[in-house]
C-alpha cells in the first residue's frame, strides 16, 4: 500500500481531497460488507479478496485521518 501522502497547503484543496477519500472509504466499506456477506453465505470461499479490500479500506481511512489533521492544523493557524 501507499506510504504517507503529500498533503496540499490550502483548505480548499484539502477539503476536496477529504471528500474524495470519504467517497473511496464509503465505497470500500460497502464492498467489504458485500464480500463478507458472500463469503459467509458460501462455504469454502477464499478470504484473499476480502483481506485485500480490508487493507485498502484501512489505507483510505488513514488518509482520511491525515487530511482531517492537516485541516485542523491549517484552521488553527488562521
Amino acid at each position: 500500500m501507499e506510504g504517507q501522502i503529500h498533503l496540499p497547503d490550502t483548505l480548499e484543496e484539502l477539503r476536496a481531497l477529504e471528500r474524495q477519500a470519504e467517497r473511496e472509504w464509503w465505497w470500500l466499506h460497502g464492498a467489504l460488507n458485500a464480500v463478507a456477506q458472500m463469503l459467509a453465505e458460501r462455504a469454502g470461499g477464499s478470504p484473499v479478496s476480502f483481506r485485500e479490500m480490508q487493507e485498502q479500506a484501512r489505507e483510505v481511512d488513514r488518509r482520511r485521518v491525515e487530511i482531517a489533521v492537516r485541516i485542523a492544523q491549517l484552521q488553527g493557524s488562521c
